[in-house]
């Protein structure tokens, strides 16, 4: 049974607010990406001209180990101007996967908002909470990246700017994500407490 038509409608705008978010992290981890492609040597750490390096905006060469290029994925290494493309697709192709599965949630949620033979409370609630969870661990990293390569500075860094746009939208996507998913169960849960209530009378 689908939710009635004002339940129907709370949820078609909080997924457009999904998706809106999700065009900002994909503008995000586009700009990251392409970044990346056009200077790989800065993600590989070691050198004092690396990003990660220890002479990059606000790090502490005294204390700098080298060892923080926090990602979701190592970067691949050796690097070389060669495999500049296929390197830096490997480092970003889980981003790209957890982007590409919301994307697929976002038309999986319209059609169980619209179409009765989608809605499937259990099986899109579960698929929500996967998406979710994979989404807030995409959005924490890029929040740390985004401070890692601008220190925490509101400066002209491209890279940290892709990683701060990215962060951003991620953030929009988690929320709306859970509103999304409060209101997919609630109404259903009501109704057949309800029923229940009604049986037992």
């Amino acid at each position: 049974m689908l939710h009635n038509t004002g339940m129907k409608i709370g949820m078609a705008v909080v997924l457009f607010f999904v998706l809106a978010g999700w065009v900002v992290a994909l503008g995000g981890t586009a700009h990251a990406t392409n970044e990346c492609r056009e200077q790989s040597d800065a993600w590989t750490g070691g050198g004092d001209d690396s990003i990660y390096g220890p002479t990059a905006p606000g790090r502490n060469a005294e204390t700098w180990n080298g060892n923080h290029q926090y990602h979701l994925q190592p970067f691949p290494t050796p690097n070389n101007d060669e495999d500049q493309t296929y390197n830096c697709g490997i480092h970003f192709s889980l981003d790209w996967w957890i982007i590409a599965f919301q994307f697929y949630m976002i038309i999986v949620g319209y059609l169980g908002v619209f179409v009765e033979f989608f809605h499937t409370k259990q099986t899109i609630g579960d698929f929500y909470t996967i998406a979710t969870v994979l989404f807030t661990i995409y959005t924490s990293i890029y929040v740390k990246l985004g401070y890692e390569f601008s220190a925490g500075e509101h400066d002209d860094n491209s890279v940290a700017q892709g990683y701060k746009t990215a962060a951003s939208g991620g953030i929009v996507v988690c929320v709306c994500n859970y509103v999304f998913m409060y209101l997919w169960g609630s109404e259903e849960g009501a109704s057949e407490g309800g029923a229940s209530a009604e049986n037992k009378a």
